[in-house]
């Protein structure tokens, strides 16, 4: 029952700016449930292919693109690997620290309210100049970095490459596509690599098909939020959970 519980949360959560990695290890604590790191990971990779749903049409242009020698779609794919190799470079190093840190609970409740900062301020950041195609890949670098400080539990994957790009100028429209894009590599390579250590029992099937579902929800639901302004709702959410955390805890 906890695999399934936990695979809801991912999903959810994975998009939804309020660190589905941090809820992971959060509720797996308040379920008494074993802490088993290499099961997120592949709960992620469910989430991958809620992704590739919400944004196939993207996905496709960037194909067609790099294989007609698109000029445009080149440059954006170069981007997106600039915004990718950050997290990649420090999930191979630090990857024994990562692991630690989903047992250091309080760490993870801190980590949530530099999320909550975050959200707080994406509603306020309101330059909107830049769209997928004229941000710099200095700018993509920047968005990269910031995802791999959030490849830690408690800081959001979405939140904070949101406010990244925000930050840097671009529309919230192409902030949102742009972090589901950036998202991908990380999420797949996550997966891919624990795999194998899966034991793949019936809950945890059950998990990982339901992360998916709720994954497509959480993934709308941050369109409407990013959009309409409203991420201030997370931002309280983040410090009201670290809050609770700091004193159950």
């Amino acid at each position: 029952m906890e695999n399934i519980i936990l695979g809801i949360i991912q999903g959810i959560t994975e998009f939804v700016p309020i660190s589905s990695s941090g809820h992971l290890a959060l509720f797996s604590e308040f379920l008494k449930a074993e802490l088993d790191v290499p099961y997120f990971a592949v709960l992620h990779l469910a989430t991958f292919f809620a992704v590739v749903i919400f944004v196939w049409r993207e996905i496709w242009d960037i194909l067609k693109g790099i294989f007609s020698k698109d000029k445009k779609y080149l440059n954006l794919a170069g981007k997106l690997i600039v915004s990718t190799l950050p997290a990649i470079i420090v999930g191979f190093t630090i990857d024994n620290i990562i692991e630690d840190a989903f047992s250091a609970i309080k760490v993870i409740a801190f980590f949530l309210i530099i999320t909550a900062v975050m959200n707080f301020f994406s509603d306020r950041l309101k330059k909107e100049k830049k769209d997928l195609n004229s941000i710099t890949y200095v700018d993509a670098l920047i968005i990269g970095l910031i995802q791999a400080f959030a490849i830690f539990p408690g800081i959001s994957r979405s939140g904070s490459t949101i406010f990244a790009a925000l930050l840097l100028g671009m529309t919230k429209k192409s902030a949102v596509k742009y972090s589901f894009l950036m998202s991908l590599p990380v999420t797949f390579g996550a997966g891919v690599l624990k795999i194998s250590s899966v034991s793949f029992t019936s809950s945890q099937n059950i998990g990982i098909i339901l992360s998916f579902i709720s994954g497509l929800f959480g993934l709308w639901v941050l369109k409407k939020a990013v959009i309409s302004g409203k991420l201030k709702i997370f931002s309280i959410y983040c410090l009201v959970m670290s809050l609770f955390v700091f004193i159950y805890f």
